[in-house]
């Protein structure tokens, strides 16, 4: 691929080969997902807490989110509405979520994590928090302050032109 004139040159891989920015950063994305799912599933304490990518990142976000719909929810996260339903059905056969129906809306239903989904969540929030300590673990806290403060600026340039 050509770079437009004055863009500076792309970094290249440990393989030789040249990545852009954003695909270094779907990259990483992807593999910080990889070994979160692989660390979720690892510490189930049984056979039903074995969650899929999808349940872990849908119990997280109902938590931190409680009253999203479930269309809402699958914009968020990115998945499918027939998928984001089984997952929920999943979620609510567990007893980590229930959907209560709008107020406003008898058609709509709103999605809030039980308490009996807390122990997960701990579980998946002390997790997180190691993975991206082992994420960091190669840069000093300097470096590491400088990108994720150059992240979100580019996280609000994005914002700001869609």
């Amino acid at each position: 691929m050509i770079a437009p004139a004055g863009a500076p040159p792309e970094p290249a891989s440990a393989d030789g080969v040249q990545r852009s920015f954003a695909s270094q950063v779907a990259l990483i994305a992807r593999l910080l997902r990889k070994r979160f799912d692989e660390r979720a599933r690892a510490m189930a304490l049984t056979a039903d807490e074995a969650l899929t990518q999808a349940q872990w990142r849908a119990l997280g976000a109902i938590w931190l989110h409680p009253g999203w719909t479930q269309k809402e929810m699958a914009e968020k996260l990115e998945i499918g509405p027939v998928a984001m339903g089984q997952t929920l059905d999943k979620l609510e056969a567990l007893q980590w979520v229930e959907r209560r129906s709008d107020p406003g809306d008898r058609r709509v239903k709103r999605l809030y994590a039980t308490d009996a989904a807390e122990p997960m969540v701990a579980r998946l929030g002390l997790l997180a928090g190691r993975e991206d300590h082992y994420a960091s673990v190669s840069l000093s806290p300097e470096k590491m302050r400088t990108l994720t403060g150059l992240l979100d600026e580019v996280i609000e340039a994005l914002n700001s032109t869609a």
